[in-house]
């Protein structure tokens, strides 16, 4: 095993820990032994994303891509920080290659999804939450987003049954629980 992948477990196993200072600097010692190891550069910006330092996280999801066109996931994490800055059209962007890369991976769906959502863009939305649910049908938050995007343009009906998926899929969801009431409510199921 190289000296480089030594770094880059030890960064994934401090990123799991939610150790992230001692990850971005196990990823940076990785990184100073292979300067084009892609996967240490995606990793590093998932910390400095744990970290609430977007800007470097897009920094380092950037690098990963530069040196690796074909890396989705760098796609999908860089595009999570252009979410997190309000930047939603670059995080489209970025699920769209993803997606066009992995066309099998659920979360890039969803987080377009998510982007779309808090464009209005309702409908773009709600296709892409039922492609997510599609290929990951037990993914509680992706039911209950798509239950938000049906309830944003009146479909009651439809928040409702995605609702209760999510807490058929994980009962202590409060949050869809309390758009399960509100979805009722609004759709005049109680008075």
């Amino acid at each position: 095993m190289r000296q480089a992948d030594i770094f880059v477990k030890l960064g994934r196993y401090f990123l799991h820990e939610g150790s992230y200072d001692l990850a971005v600097n196990a990823l940076a010692k990785a990184i100073e032994l292979d300067p084009e190891n892609a996967l240490a550069y995606d990793l590093r910006g998932i910390a400095h994303g744990r970290q609430y330092e977007y800007e470097k996280a897009i920094a380092d999801c950037g690098m990963a891509i530069q040196i690796d066109n074909t890396f989705a996931g760098a796609y999908c994490n860089r595009g999570l920080s252009f979410y997190k800055l309000y930047r939603f059209n670059e995080a489209i962007d970025d699920y769209n290659e993803a997606i066009r890369l992995a066309p099998d991976v659920a979360l890039f769906y969803s987080n377009r999804g998510l982007a779309h959502y808090n464009r209005d863009e309702f409908d773009k939305a709600i296709f892409d939450y039922n492609k997510a649910i599609e290929l990951n049908p037990v993914d509680s938050e992706t039911h209950r987003y798509c239950g938000e995007a049906f309830a944003s343009v009146g479909d009651y009906e439809k928040a409702i049954i995605n609702f209760d998926m999510a807490l058929l899929i994980n009962p202590e969801d409060i949050i869809a629980y309390g758009n399960r009431i509100w979805a009722d409510i609004l759709g005049g199921k109680v008075a």
